[in-house]
This record gives C-alpha cells, sequence and structure tokens, in this order.
C-alpha cells in the first residue's frame, strides 16, 4: 500500500482517484467480457465461424488497450483532459464530415472507416468529446458573459447531429441529443 506521505505521481493518482469510479468501470469493462464469453459460442455458430471464442478473443485484445487508456486518462489534469477531448472532438468532426467520401458503407449507412483490417466507427471518439466540450462551454456561461456560449455549444449540436444524420446513425444522433439536453437544462 502506498504512503500519504509518498509523492510520486502514481502515489498522488492513488490518492485523487475516484476509487468508486474506478471499480464502477472495471466491473463494467469485466461484466462486458463475461458477456462476450457467453455469446460467442452461439454467434459464431450462426455466423459459421470454427473458433468458438473468435468474438471473446477479439473482446479481450481490444480490453488490456481500453484499460489503459483509461488508467493513462485519469493520470490528466482537469485541463489536459478539456484540450484532449477538443482535439478528439475536432478530429471525429473531420473523419465524420469526410466519411461519406472515405467510408465504408454497409446495409446503407456509411458509419465505418476501414483502417489497417480495422473498421472503426468515428461516431464512438465524437461522443466523449461532444460531452466535455458541451459541458464545459454551458459551465463558461455563467463565468463568461461576454461570449455567447451557449449559442456555441447549440451550433457544436447542431453540426454534430447533422453529420451523425447524413451517416445516417439516429441512434447516436438520438444518444447525443439526450446528453445535449441533459446538460443544457
Amino acid at each position: 500500500m502506498m504512503s500519504r506521505a509518498q509523492r510520486g505521481p502514481v502515489a498522488n493518482w492513488w490518492w485523487t482517484v475516484d476509487k468508486f469510479l474506478l471499480t464502477a468501470a472495471l466491473l463494467l469493462l469485466t461484466g462486458g467480457f463475461l458477456l462476450s464469453l457467453s455469446a460467442s459460442p452461439s454467434v459464431t455458430a450462426r455466423l459459421d465461424i470454427e473458433d468458438t471464442f473468435y468474438f471473446v478473443k477479439r473482446h479481450a485484445i481490444f480490453l488490456l488497450p481500453a484499460i489503459g487508456v483509461l488508467i493513462a486518462t485519469s493520470f490528466l489534469s482537469v485541463r489536459q483532459v478539456r484540450r484532449a477531448s477538443l482535439v478528439l472532438l475536432i478530429g471525429s468532426i473531420v473523419v465524420l464530415a469526410l466519411l461519406p467520401f472515405i467510408g465504408y458503407t454497409a446495409k446503407g449507412a456509411t458509419r465505418w472507416l476501414a483502417i489497417g483490417g480495422f473498421q472503426v466507427q468515428p461516431s464512438e471518439f465524437l461522443k466523449p468529446g461532444f460531452v466535455i466540450i458541451s459541458a464545459w462551454l454551458f459551465s463558461q456561461s455563467t463565468q463568461r458573459a461576454d461570449i455567447p456560449v451557449n449559442l456555441l455549444a447549440i451550433c457544436l449540436f447542431a453540426i454534430c447531429a447533422t453529420l451523425l444524420v447524413i451517416q445516417p446513425d439516429i441512434g447516436q444522433t438520438v444518444l447525443i441529443a439526450l446528453v445535449w439536453s441533459a446538460l443544457f437544462f
């Protein structure tokens, strides 16, 4: 166990991290892994995939970097999180705008980007950046009366919703609309 007298980055992280939230996130990741473990055999049988645990292995491959990203981002300060979210949001908006031209179309929707043998859904990267930047904009409305930050938040929502509807991805659009509305009210 670490002493409160220690002042290294890991010790500071341990004493400042929200342990309940970290535990809840790790339990959700574990639960998702267990659900993929129970669902994989029936899905692989239906899809005629010989490896019974194909989806479990894929889940495990992505689970380890996800835990690494979770821990790494918990080391960031609030300012660093805001900056990283802004970069993530701008990058996601650019990729979503290019998606109709360079994206992978499946079942009438162009939601995926093929990168090195993987298909990536840019809207998944849009969500965390959108939520953090929208929350920051709304918090600035009480501190910065000289800047129309609520109007900026409305424009940001309109841009993101439009790009999602173009794909079409109505589920993600409804999700960001609900989150944005909750933040607004």
